[in-house]
């Protein structure tokens, strides 16, 4: 028996670029055909766009909440809620939920993002994920690799795989 590899996508909850949605949501579909399992921290913007993604191709999707319940992740943090995908609510507030969503994941995709995307990229780095950057898609990953260059210690930085194509990143990440 396969065991799924859980991939958590970051990134930009305020992304709105149509060109990078599409590929966020082609992750998301990579993902599902792969068989694998789509983790987010639950919010907007290019998370959202690969779960829903996953979701068209009946990918397992599970979120990891900032909020302590239902109620708090729709109402404080302004997060969606679908049918289809388990909620973890951890009550850590953002960003404590980083830390089980990239824990709980073999791998992690940077999409855009800011300074909350940037703290999982540092976690994952520092935990010796697999991390695959979609490149061309703004924000803190125009700065990874310097970041990575300037941070690494133990090969860390072999780790990551840069990309601007999703179906050729999701090969990488989970083949090589």
């Amino acid at each position: 028996m396969v065991e799924m590899v859980k991939i958590a996508v970051c990134g930009s909850a305020f992304g709105t670029d149509e060109d990078i949605l599409n590929k966020a949501e082609a992750i998301g579909r990579e993902i599902a055909k792969n068989k694998d399992i789509l983790l987010t921290g639950g919010c907007k913007g290019y998370p959202y766009a690969s779960l829903k993604g996953a979701l068209l191709e009946g990918c397992r999707v599970i979120v990891y909440s900032p909020a302590k319940d239902e109620s708090e992740h729709r109402e404080k943090y302004d997060f969606p809620i679908e049918q289809g995908v388990e909620y973890r609510f951890t009550g850590l507030g953002i960003p404590g939920r980083n830390i089980p969503l990239v824990e709980s994941a073999d791998s992690v995709i940077i999409i855009g993002g800011k300074i909350g995307t940037l703290n999982e990229f540092t976690l994952a780095f520092h935990q010796k994920k697999r991390i695959g950057v979609l490149e061309g898609s703004g924000g803190v990953t125009k700065l990874i690799r310097e970041i990575a260059d300037i941070c690494d210690k133990e090969g860390e930085k072999d780790n990551i795989i840069y990309e601007q194509e999703p179906r050729i990143l999701i090969h990488k990440l989970v083949n090589q």
